[in-house]
């Protein structure tokens, strides 16, 4: 532990290259291999969406990796390292976002014929403002998420390597671009398939290497223990703190709902696998997955806290962000094993490029058939807007470029990652929810709750930025670093806001609260916005089919629309979604 991280660089051996082209190439190859398979048969909507054609395991895969990506890889072990285990518990954020996909969502949606998730509010509320809306909402929220996607495993690699941040960022997203654009869903979600499988290779490898030198888990957990670590049951009532449970659970509750249920990233995998039973244990599969890897990235911050229990690198100034702790105990403790340090890197962008091609394929189904099907557009031949959907991948691949330089000024990948999508994807669920399990909310009921939610989300977030917290982080010491080791450089700490106004201290809140805060805003101002807006006289003219069973269980049967003739929901729905266009929407 006594070599700086430009020392490290030099470490990155040919085999560690050849290691991290090799993946390279097999994703890129997977996206020609598909390219050439449809070049002739494949129309524009199986391009997007595969067609209800997709096996279920690859869409798990794919759920799994689309969500979890560096920001898992880099950031969950940075938060066991500085602020302890509690986070740790948001796998219970995940267990409940996939039951409610699976038996809220998934029956209601799978009926449907859609390319864009957001067609569902078209047809929920007879209008096609409420769907534009959503459309937008998830357009800003996904483009600087890929930023921060982007932006992680860049870092990373500028970290154990002679690449710079701006090497990193445009080959790892020229790279996405390409396979994403030639490709098409089918390539994603193989390619996505075969990065799962090296995100735990490399997940795995870091914890074996941490519990090793350290003398095994017990011990790791032990030093852990003793410097205040493992925590699961701080049940604190503190806004302002990520370390505790409610802010933990419901933080990654609303974020996890909102993607599983609400973003065409998810959707539109789990809705086109072969039958409703398969896109249901596709869901349980992914959440088995999601488990599994949360509890290795946790892991691996134990152990790599425990090495460092006494030399902590980041407050002896070696490195300059917690999202480097993992790749700086890699260079510093596996270099020595040629490969390995490949294996991790590509563990992280494997992890990067999952969630980036998906959001690639995302924006460009939702841009096509939200925005541009209905234009002049949609008289081009299949070939033609194929190709064009190709496009607007590519356009997108860029643009994702761009704003991963930027969103390196925010903080942590986990903190930048939730606060930018935050601020949409809460608003977003409550739109949703409201539309599938309250009959009597409105276009203009939502509508008003979505301005309202997103509103007070991006002012949040930018008086964050203008008026930043304290990070919470637990003392760590460097009392058992070498002499020589220890750098003039050391972490800044940002003053805390006291005796300010209140609306200055709303600018504190955990950024984890910040989808909360949305979600239940929109939902109330849905709620009362419907009511005094008609809501209650709109009922009768909802399609039952669009309203979830539960919603006949839960409100009075006056509040309720007339059930429909089961027997020809699938044919109508089929129908009426093939036949939509603006001008026989508009009630």
């Amino acid at each position: 532990m006594d070599e700086s991280l430009d020392a490290m660089t030099n470490k990155f051996s040919t085999v560690d290259y050849i290691v991290f082209i090799l993946m390279l190439v097999c994703s890129s190859g997977i996206g020609i291999f598909y390219a050439f398979k449809g070049r002739k048969n494949e129309s524009s909507k199986e391009f997007l969406t595969a067609n209800k054609s997709l096996n279920w395991f690859p869409v798990s895969m794919s759920l799994l990796a689309s969500f979890q990506s560096s920001v898992t890889i880099l950031g969950y072990p940075a938060e066991m390292y500085t602020k302890g285990t509690q986070f740790w518990v948001v796998i219970l954020s995940a267990i409940f976002a996939s039951i409610t996909a699976a038996e809220l969502f998934l029956p209601v949606y799978f009926k449907l014929s859609f390319t864009s998730v957001n067609r569902y509010l078209t047809m929920r509320f007879n209008r096609d403002n409420v769907r534009l809306a959503a459309s937008m909402a998830f357009l800003l929220g996904t483009v600087p998420y890929m930023g921060v996607v982007l932006y992680g495993p860049s870092l990373a690699l500028s970290s154990v390597t002679p690449l710079s941040v701006t090497s990193s960022i445009l080959i790892i997203g020229i790279i996405c671009t390409f396979y994403t654009s030639l490709g098409g869903i089918k390539a994603v979600v193989w390619t996505d398939t075969m990065q799962v499988g090296l995100m735990y290779i490399g997940l795995v490898a870091v914890m074996l290497r941490a519990f090793y030198l350290v003398g095994g888990v017990g011990e790791a957990f032990r030093i852990a223990a003793e410097r205040g670590r493992i925590e699961f049951t701080n049940f604190e009532l503190d806004v302002s703190k990520t370390n505790n449970f409610w802010n933990s659970v419901l933080g990654m509750g609303i974020m996890w709902c909102g993607n599983y249920c609400t973003t065409q990233t998810e959707v539109q995998r789990y809705c086109n696998t072969q039958s409703q039973k398969k896109a249901k244990l596709a869901l349980y599969v992914n959440l088995v997955g999601v488990i599994l890897m949360i509890s290795c990235a946790c892991l691996c911050g134990i152990g790599v806290f425990a090495y460092y229990a006494d030399c902590d690198p980041l407050k002896a100034g070696k490195i300059s962000k917690t999202d480097q702790l993992m790749p700086y105990f890699v260079m510093d403790t596996m270099s020595e094993f040629k490969g390995l340090p490949g294996i991790f890197v590509t563990c992280v962008f494997s992890a990067s490029l999952s969630t980036l091609s998906s959001g690639f394929n995302a924006l460009s189904a939702v841009t096509w058939d939200d925005f541009l099907k209905e234009t002049r557009l949609g008289c081009l031949s299949e070939q033609n807007q194929k190709n064009f959907n190709k496009i607007t991948a590519i356009f997108y691949g860029i643009l994702s470029i761009l704003m991963a330089f930027i969103v390196g000024q925010i903080g942590s990948v986990l903190k930048a990652a939730i606060s930018l999508a935050g601020c949409l994807i809460g608003p977003l669920l409550g739109i949703y929810l409201s539309a599938i399990l309250c009959p009597f909310a409105n276009s203009k009921g939502v509508i008003s709750g979505l301005t309202f939610g997103v509103s007070f989300g991006f002012w949040v977030l930018i008086g964050s930025l203008v008026y930043p917290a304290n990070d919470d982080f637990k003392e760590t010491l460097i009392t058992g670093c070498p002499a020589n080791f220890i750098s003039n450089s050391t972490l800044i700490v940002d003053d805390v806001l006291e005796n300010q106004p209140f609306f200055l201290k709303l600018y504190q809140i955990a950024f984890l609260l910040v989808p909360v805060t949305g979600f239940i805003i929109c939902l109330f101002v849905s709620f009362v916005a419907s009511l005094l807006t008609g809501g209650l006289n709109d009922v009768k003219h909802v399609d039952p089919n669009t309203l979830s069973p539960l919603v006949w269980k839960i409100w009075p049967e006056r509040l309720l629309p007339p059930k429909s003739d089961s027997s020809k929901d699938k044919e109508v729905i089929e129908i009426s979604v093939r036949g939509m266009n603006s001008e026989n929407l508009i009630t």
